[in-house]
């Protein structure tokens, strides 16, 4: 099959171009360091590269070959900095761009000597999609969905053929620049190009998205006043795990729980204070629960607690902890001190097949009226 490289050329810049228009358009109305503006210039520079590679003979070879690699290492200092940006790695480090100053220096002063120079600038570039492949990889940071991967696969890919490359060079193969410049070789290298790229970006275009569907998901089931669970994520975790316990034979326990005379807190100091003491006693209560723990704003000033594999004696106990630690966690507003209480109603046993979420909840609810009922400030079952 023969290959048509004038238009492979065309083809390749125009889907590059269009790639990196529409990622601007993504990026649109926001800050500059978003990293799909990175990603967005990444494209514009190989859009450079390849119109330099396919304009050689309308320059100056030498310096055809220097803007090239320039363009090139530039399109991979700019993925690596829109994927530092995208997990976070905002500290500047110029150092990064080392690499854009590297490869074209080589490939000026080695002009000449085109195996040392066709080695050394794939080096460079090795050396790039190293680093590009270490963010990637690296265990500090929190990594999610199947984007990755495909960045990784493709960056892999670019990394299997510059490493073929190098060894060519480096053997006793003979190369020359009628070899390396054959029309097929070039169209070759152009559909690993035009691969390369398509995957790269459709890769981290996918983390994009991924990254937004979770944090719309997170958006969904969060209360965003206090950061816990909402009724409606607490809700699905109290059916699974009365699902859980009754397959399991385990016992489950469910604390309801209030903030005693919440009205007055907003009535004698604002709505904002009844907002910041919310916040203060989720905090203490979440902070004295187990990694298996669950726990969630329920209503207005009512949270709801779920124990796995927790009787109802221990249930007790920690349900008196909790009740001691917000009454002595006073919360602090505009140098006011504001003290709350909270009543807490607990239920805990086995399952059985006529429970449900609704019907602890309900239980739990009961027993938490009681504690009000009471005198407020106490534990009831």
């Amino acid at each position: 099959m023969n290959l048509d490289v004038p238009t492979l050329f065309v083809v390749v810049s125009l889907m590059s171009l269009v790639m990196g228009l529409w990622i601007c358009v993504m990026a649109w109305g926001q800050s500059p360091e978003d990293p799909r503006w990175a990603w967005a210039w990444s494209l514009g520079a190989f859009t450079c590269a390849q119109l330099l590679f396919g304009a050689g003979n309308l320059m100056s070879p030498r310096w055809a070959v220097t803007a090239n690699a320039a363009a090139y290492a530039s399109t991979l200092v700019l993925m690596l900095l829109a994927l530092r940006r995208f997990y976070g790695l905002m500290r500047r480090s110029f150092w990064l761009w080392s690499p854009a100053l590297l490869a074209p220096l080589s490939a000026f002063v080695l002009f000449e000597q085109l195996r040392w120079r066709v080695f050394c600038v794939s080096l460079v570039f090795m050396v790039q999609i190293a680093l590009i492949l270490r963010v990637l990889l690296s265990p500090k940071l929190q990594h999610q969905g199947r984007g990755r991967f495909m960045l990784v696969a493709a960056f892999a890919f670019v990394l299997v053929i510059l490493l073929a490359r190098l060894v060519l060079v480096a053997g006793e193969v003979p190369i020359n620049n009628a070899a390396l410049g054959s029309e097929r070789a070039v169209a070759l290298l152009i559909v690993a190009a035009l691969l390369g790229v398509l995957s790269n970006s459709l890769g981290f275009i996918y983390m994009i998205m991924e990254r937004a569907e979770r944090r719309n998901f997170e958006l969904a089931m969060q209360d965003m006043l206090t950061g816990l669970q909402n009724r409606r994520a607490i809700a699905d975790q109290l059916a699974m795990a009365v699902a859980r316990a009754r397959r399991q034979g385990q016992v489950l326990s469910v604390l309801m729980m209030d903030i005693d005379h919440f009205k007055r807190v907003n009535d004698n100091y604002g709505h904002l204070a009844g907002d910041k003491v919310l916040q203060s006693v989720a905090q203490t209560l979440q902070s004295r629960l187990r990694e298996q723990d669950q726990i969630g704003r329920f209503g207005g000033e009512e949270f709801l607690l779920i124990l796995p594999d927790t009787s109802l004696d221990g249930a007790l106990t920690l349900a008196e902890d909790l009740r001691a630690a917000v009454e002595s966690s006073p919360t602090t507003w505009e140098q006011q001190t504001i003290r709350v209480t909270i009543s807490i109603g607990v239920w805990g046993g086995l399952i059985s097949p006529a429970d449900t979420a609704d019907t602890l909840v309900g239980a739990a609810d009961t027993a938490m009226y009681r504690a009000k009922v009471g005198g407020r400030n106490q534990v009831a079952h």
